[in-house]
Order: structure tokens, then C-alpha cells, then sequence
């Protein structure tokens, strides 16, 4: 983890609802309960670069619940089977970009760019989604956002579906940023991708903003690493 946002969680690890974390998934471990990610890629998002690096944070929900899927990456996973709005988020990347190269579903080429794919829940007990949600993770995850904003205010807001729109609207500093850096549509999920995700062009806005404030673009190609 990088000490920019590792200075964050030192601060927030000593606050009573951090602890309430904490016990929870002490109490699941004591249950033989599986928590996903596993604990090594639990701060993975927080791996790539400094708070204020950030270029983009593409705000997710709770991580994959399924075995062998949740990366530490908001939409991201390892696995070969692409999940169904990640299927949705490359359909649109690819109008946007049909040049884009798409070989892994693994999102690690963004994160090395400034992009924070950031789940306001950080843990989920496997099979069970939302499990974790109010247990003290939106706490973190919004301190994190909220020190980036401070850190960058030109840093883009990507906030997908209802649930990270009521999210970000909890940050104290929402309003340092140009509204044209939050990007608000629906869900790329099958339930809601017609609903506003389909043909946002969040790819080409993306770029067009970083472009305005002379900031490198993201290159959406994902290449898949030779080992």
C-alpha cells in the first residue's frame, strides 16, 4: 500500500468504527466463515499509486461474491469468466475505443494509471452480497475519497448505479469539484445497463476532462501480462 493512503488508514484503523471492522470479520474468521478478497488483496486498490495521483475514481460496491472472482479491484477479477457488468463495462469501452485491446479481465493496466477502483465495501462474506455493507466500510472508503478530492480537485468522480450516487452525495467536499468531473449514470449490471450506462460514452468523457486539464489520458488497453 502506497503511505500516502496508508497514512489514512493508520489514522481512521484508530477509530472505534474501524474496530467494529475488525471484529466482524474476527468473529467471521472464528466461524470459518470465507471473506473475499482474500486478506492480501483486502488494500489491493490502494497498491498503484500516491492519494494524489489519482486521476479517476470509479466508485464500486461491495467485491465479487462468487470464489475465485473479487481481485481488490472494483469490477475487476483474475478469473477467466467475465462477469456480467464487466461484460457490459467492455461493450461500451469497445464503442468508445474499438481499438481497445481487451485480453484479461483483470483492470490492473488502469490502476497503474491513477485509477482508483475503489468498492465502498471492501469485504463480502462469499456467497452472500451486501454482507458486509454498514459494518464500518463506507466510514474508510469515504475518508479515502474525501482526501483525494482535498489532494486533487480536478480528479474525475465515476459514480455507477443509485447506490454510489447516495454515496458520494455523503462527501463533506463534493462541491470543490467542477460537476463536469462526476460522471453519474446507471449500473453497467444487466438490471440497469439500459438504463444510462448504455451509449454514456464514459470512456471518451473520461479522457476529454483529463485532456481539458492537460492531464495524460488513460489508455484503456488491457494487455495480458507475460509472466
Amino acid at each position: 500500500m502506497k503511505n500516502s493512503f496508508l497514512n489514512i488508514l493508520t489514522s481512521e484503523g484508530k477509530k472505534p468504527y474501524f474496530d467494529n471492522i475488525i471484529n466482524e470479520l474476527k468473529v467471521a474468521e472464528k466461524e470459518n466463515k470465507v471473506v473475499l478478497p482474500y486478506q492480501t488483496d483486502m488494500f489491493r486498490a490502494f497498491e498503484f499509486f500516491q492519494v494524489k495521483e489519482t486521476k479517476v475514481v470509479f466508485i464500486g460496491q461491495d467485491p465479487y461474491h462468487s470464489l475465485g472472482t473479487a481481485d481488490g479491484l472494483a469490477f475487476s477479477t483474475r478469473g477467466q469468466k467475465t462477469p456480467p457488468s464487466l461484460n457490459n463495462i467492455f461493450k461500451e469501452l469497445k464503442k468508445d475505443y474499438p481499438d481497445t485491446k481487451i485480453e484479461t479481465n483483470s483492470l490492473v493496466a488502469w490502476a497503474k494509471q491513477g485509477v482508483l477502483l475503489l468498492n465502498t465495501v471492501l469485504t463480502v462474506e462469499y456467497g452472500k452480497a451486501n454482507s458486509h455493507k454498514n459494518i464500518g466500510w463506507e466510514n474508510f472508503t469515504l475518508k479515502v475519497v474525501e482526501n483525494v478530492i482535498n489532494e486533487n480537485n480536478n480528479v474525475i468522480i465515476v459514480a455507477l448505479g443509485k447506490q454510489a450516487q447516495e454515496y458520494i452525495s455523503k462527501l463533506p467536499n463534493l462541491n470543490k469539484l467542477d460537476p463536469n468531473n462526476i460522471l453519474a449514470t446507471s449500473h453497467p449490471s444487466p438490471f440497469s445497463y439500459q438504463k444510462g450506462f448504455e451509449n454514456f460514452e464514459l470512456f471518451k468523457k473520461i479522457n476529454a476532462i483529463l485532456k481539458k486539464h492537460k492531464t495524460r489520458q488513460i489508455n484503456w488497453d488491457l494487455v495480458k501480462e507475460v509472466i
